[in-house]
Formats: structure tokens, sequence, C-alpha cells
């Protein structure tokens, strides 16, 4: 018999948990539907649109019964809600204004001695804001901040430029509408033209000088640019002389028009190639520009594979040509045999144009055959990261014999 708690206590308490629970899974559900793109919110704005989402899915858009279920005022919500609706949804405008003062001339200031402190500290051990702070209050019982003290260093011009526009820079791209961000997972194999991973793989042209300085030379390659569906791997290619941004927009617009299907979202490196006229190609288009990592191959698996691929089974060959032209034809035939000859064990041995046709004629056959080689996949990745435990621990019990060998032979004092 539970006599610890009242039962109308107990029930008002598990009323709350479920509540609680409901509401903290909503917000993932409301990303998912209010913020398509995966626009950078602060946890604020994320938090204002979980009340988006109620208001529009589950009160009717009914302000005064959404307000009464959040536990806030009516007008401050219904206010929210007005600039969101003016925005057409833009999650972005439900983050909050700055609360800092526009007017700084009042601002308490620091002491003299203190920001000369802070000078000397700076110039004489070159250390960081948060550093010089501990260094003022330990050894000098002065009060500044990390804050304050960088303020201080940047007034007197020694604080690092290099640092400080990187830093600048990384936070512009996190805000900013064109965010370096990689694809969602659920796209990849959602249908074709969903996603198409885009990279570029030099070439070395033959009767060319191999010692170093001359092999990194621009002249001595050929610019592969590759397109492949990350769905059908359905793959296009084109060959360019140089490597700019200009010449990867006039290549993918040649690419797209041999494409069966038209392209939603692309995923590239962050290569100087995708940037300025790709980029902006993309946006004339409305192609949603995905990025990889840096330094991360695997966020651009398909195209990275299919490279692979192209050394396995045709560079390695003998199929690189003297002239670009004859080269260009080349890889055109190449393009050719991928897409409608070779069998890819990805989509049940079919060819990439087969498996398209199967899409359009019976869309949940191909979805199967999708969905069982990433089941495939990720047993895979499993039964390697076991083997890598394995040899890890076994490394590390030959190493801690070894020490305990050496630290057991007995020293000469």
């Amino acid at each position: 018999m539970d006599i610890g708690v009242p039962r109308h206590r107990k029930d008002d308490m598990i009323y709350r948990f479920n509540q609680f629970n409901s509401i903290d899974n909503m917000q993932t559900v409301a990303e998912n539907i209010l913020n398509p793109l995966r626009y950078h919110l602060s946890r604020e704005a994320k938090k204002r649109l979980k009340w988006m989402y109620l208001i529009k899915y589950e009160c009717g858009e009914n302000i005064t019964k959404s307000a009464n279920k959040i536990g806030i005022s009516r007008q401050w919500l219904s206010t929210i809600y007005s600039k969101w609706k003016k925005s057409n949804e833009d999650p972005r405008v439900l983050e909050p204004t700055s609360k800092a003062p526009k007017n700084t001339n009042n601002r308490k200031r620091i002491e003299k001695d203190a920001e000369e402190k802070i000078i000397e500290i700076r110039k004489k051990y070159h250390w960081g804001k948060d550093k010089i702070a501990t260094v003022l209050k330990r050894d000098y019982d002065l009060k500044a901040g990390a804050t304050t003290v960088n303020r201080y260093l940047d007034k007197h011009g020694l604080l690092s430029i290099k640092i400080s526009n990187k830093n600048r820079i990384a936070y512009r791209n996190k805000v900013e509408q064109k965010q370096k961000m990689r694809p969602p997972k659920e796209i990849k194999d959602y249908k074709p033209g969903a996603l198409i991973e885009k990279d570029m793989k030099f070439i070395v042209k033959t009767g060319q000088f191999r010692n170093y300085e001359k092999y990194k030379a621009k002249e001595n390659f050929w610019n592969q640019h590759t397109v492949i569906d990350s769905f059908t791997r359905i793959r296009t290619i084109g060959l360019a002389e140089d490597g700019s941004s200009k010449t990867a927009e006039a290549v993918q617009k040649e690419c797209a028009k041999r494409m069966p299907f038209p392209i939603a979202c692309c995923n590239t490196d962050n290569g100087a190639e995708n940037e300025k006229d790709f980029n902006l190609y993309l946006e004339k288009n409305n192609i949603v520009h995905f990025y990889s990592r840096s330094g991360t191959p695997t966020d651009n698996p398909r195209v990275e594979r299919s490279h692979l691929t192209d050394d396995l089974e045709f560079y390695d060959h003998g199929n690189i040509c003297k002239t670009f032209a004859e080269q260009k034809e080349k890889l055109f035939d190449w393009e050719f045999t991928y897409n409608y000859i070779r069998p890819h064990q990805a989509l049940g041995n079919l060819t990439p144009i087969e498996f398209y046709k199967l899409w359009r004629k019976n869309p949940d056959k191909a979805h199967a055959i999708s969905d069982k080689w990433n089941r495939h996949l990720i047993k895979q990745r499993k039964r390697l990261a076991n083997s890598r435990k394995i040899k890890k621990k076994e490394k590390i019990e030959r190493l801690m014999s070894q020490i305990d060998k050496r630290l057991s032979i007995p020293t000469n004092n």
C-alpha cells in the first residue's frame, strides 16, 4: 500500500511530469517542421520556436489558450507570434533583441593603475584576457573581468588581429543566412535530386616532370569536377583546365543538363572553387548549398568513393590521354559505363540508371534496397569499431607490460 503521497497530489505530479516531457519532446518536432533549413538559433529563440509550434499545431492558433498553457503573458506572446507571421515564419526573427546599452559613456571604468597593469602584463608575458584577469586579482588585488581586460587590450591595439578576424568570420558564418552546415541525413536517400555531392579531383597529365616543385604546379593537372546523386548514384563528370569558381559554375551547368531530374540541394567541401560564382549559380537556381566539415571527406562519402573507383577501374589502367580533348572524350565514355553498365553493390547490383527506373516504377522497392545497404553499413561500422577497441586494448596491455619490465630493473645508486 502506497501511503507516501496523497492520491490527488500524485496525479498532479504525474500530469506535470508528462506535460514536461511532451513539451520537451516538442523541441525536436518544432525544429524539424518550423526550421527546415537548420538556421543557427540561440536557446531563447529555440524556446520561442517551440511556442510557435504550440500555437500553430496544438492550440489552433488560439493565443490565449497557448499563453495559459505556456504560462506567459498573452500580450507578449501575441507580439512575438505577429512578428513571426509577418516574416513568413522565418525562425531567425525569434532571436531576442540585444540588451546592451547604446550609450556607454557613463559606464564605470577601472582605475588607471589597473589599466597600466593590464598593458604591462600583456607586453611582458603575451597572455590572454583570462590569465591577465587572474594575475591582476592574485598578485595585485585588482578586480577586472576578462571582458574588461579584452576591451582595454583592444583600446591599446594589443589584440591579435589574425585571431580576432578568425573568430569574427566564424561567428558571421554561424549566424548569417548562408551557413556552412552539413546536410541532414534524412535527405541523403530521400529521392533522386534531393541531394547531390560535388567534388573536384586532380588528374596528373602525362609527360610532366615529377620533381616536387613542378609536381605542385597547376599546369601539370587537369581538374575533374564530379557530380553524383546521393540516392541513385547517377554521376556526371566535367573536365576543366583550371579550378576557379567560374569554371566550376560552367561545368556544373553542363553536368546538370545531363542529370535526368532537377537538383534541390548540393553538398560540397570548403574549396575555393565552390564559392563566389559557383555559389551564386546555386542561389539563382534555388539550390540549397551544404558544406562538409573541413578536412572530413567522410561528410561527402559517395563522391569520394566514386573517385576511388575512378582510380581503380579507369586511371590505373592507362586511361590518361595526352590532349585535353582526348581526355574529355575518354571521361564521357567512362561516365556512360559508370551509369549504364557497371553494377553497384549499394543499389542491389543494379546500375544507377536501372535503379532510377526502378524508383520511378516502384519507389518502395527502391527504398528497400537502399535501407538494406544502410543497415549493412551500420553493422560494418560497429564491427570495425569493436575490432579497433580490441587492438587498442591489446596494444595498451603490451605497453603496460613493457613499462613494468623497465621499471622492475634495479637501479645502481
